[in-house]
């Protein structure tokens, strides 16, 4: 999410023409401080180190007050995904990108429930013809009471869902332990713009 605060802050060209550098040190994604916590992060990723709980609950906490923490979400979901299909094996992703079809969809299916529960903390199954992800741990409703920063496990299960069974739709957020649900939840849907 520090890597979508950075890129959302970083200035287009026509305001790098306008402001001079050291406003552009305030903008917080361009900051010494945000840098240095992707670097220890990035190196605790190559060392295949978690961050904490508390960690975690402190960056959606700070993102949330952000005008554009959807956004934020959104994106620093997509890079989760895409992180977490970076610490597979290549032969892994090969099969579940190239097989057949249904075997294809089978092992990236398997390939998306593994990323899921080791970087997410969600459990992946199918339910009919619906893929449900589930997150029992409290990280989201401690992080924003008003369960905003499910966005960001919304956006990371469909972005591996894209990537790996060639899913195009949404994860519709079916229930919330914001809303005093046990769980989040969230179900997998049709995107609003192929809907008839």
């Amino acid at each position: 999410m520090l890597e979508a605060i950075r890129s959302l802050d970083s200035p287009s060209d026509e305001e790098v023409a306008e402001y001079v550098d050291e406003l552009l040190k305030k903008r917080f994604g361009l900051s010494d401080t945000v840098a240095a916590q992707i670097g220890r992060y990035g190196a605790a990723a190559r060392r295949d180190g978690p961050v904490s709980e508390e960690e975690l609950v402190q960056i959606l906490r700070l993102v949330s007050r952000r005008t554009d923490a959807a956004l934020v979400f959104a994106d620093g979901g997509r890079r989760a995904a895409r992180r977490a299909l970076g610490r597979l094996g290549g032969s892994t992703l090969w099969l579940a990108r190239h097989l057949p079809g249904p075997v294809r969809r089978f092992v990236g299916f398997r390939v998306a429930r593994l990323a899921a529960r080791d970087v997410l903390g969600a459990n992946l199954s199918r339910q009919g013809g619906d893929v449900v992800a589930t997150v029992r741990h409290g990280v989201t409703i401690r992080a924003t009471s008003d369960g905003a920063s499910c966005a960001f496990f919304a956006s990371a299960l469909a972005e591996l869902l894209r990537q790996l069974v060639d899913f195009e739709g949404v994860m519709h957020h079916s229930r919330c332990r914001s809303r005093g649900d046990d769980r989040c939840e969230w179900r997998s849907g049709p995107s609003p713009e192929r809907r008839p």
